[in-house]
């Protein structure tokens, strides 16, 4: 690829086989599905586990807005997975590498999946496909606990129709 080319990235689903060198996907599995409150409510029970190092997990609401989709950085937590759920059912996309100048694969969540990074896993920040909320699962420290790294090399998810 020479100097100044925009790279075309094709998103592909969101599963826990193709996700799992990234994180975890976080969805509604039958496998862990339990009654609970007399019947009334079934229970997702440990779709994935909060890991920090140092400080503590919280729950945020990110309030995410449509942007372009350019990827032209990546970031990454070191010291805690991070996770992320919409709220507001609709799709949304998780752009990952397994480092800065790696390939880069976009995958197309469905708007009742959520993904967790792993701790150190390089992503592209919150790329949302329409407005909505998702709740957040991640690390509070007083240390910073992200690292940025600009791409060579930008490129664009291109959306089938």
């Amino acid at each position: 690829m020479s100097a100044g080319e925009i790279l075309s990235l094709a998103p592909e689903p969101l599963t826990p086989a193709a996700f799992a060198p990234f994180g975890q996907v976080i969805e509604a599995d039958p496998a862990s599905a339990m009654g609970i409150n007399a019947g009334y409510t079934t229970r997702f029970h440990a779709l994935a586990e909060v890991a920090v190092e140092g400080g503590a997990p919280i729950l945020s609401i990110f309030r995410g807005r449509p942007r372009p989709l350019v990827v032209d950085m990546l970031e990454r937590h070191p010291f805690g997975t991070q996770a992320f759920m919409p709220l507001g059912g609709r799709p949304w996309l998780a752009v990952c590498a397994e480092a800065p100048g790696a390939p880069l694969r976009a995958f197309l969540a469905r708007g009742d999946q959520g993904a967790q990074y792993a701790a150190g896993a390089w992503h592209f920040p919150l790329l949302t496909l329409a407005a909505q909320d998702f709740l957040v699962v991640d690390r509070a420290s007083p240390e910073s606990n992200v690292e940025v790294a600009a791409l060579d090399a930008p490129a664009v998810v291109a959306l089938s129709a």
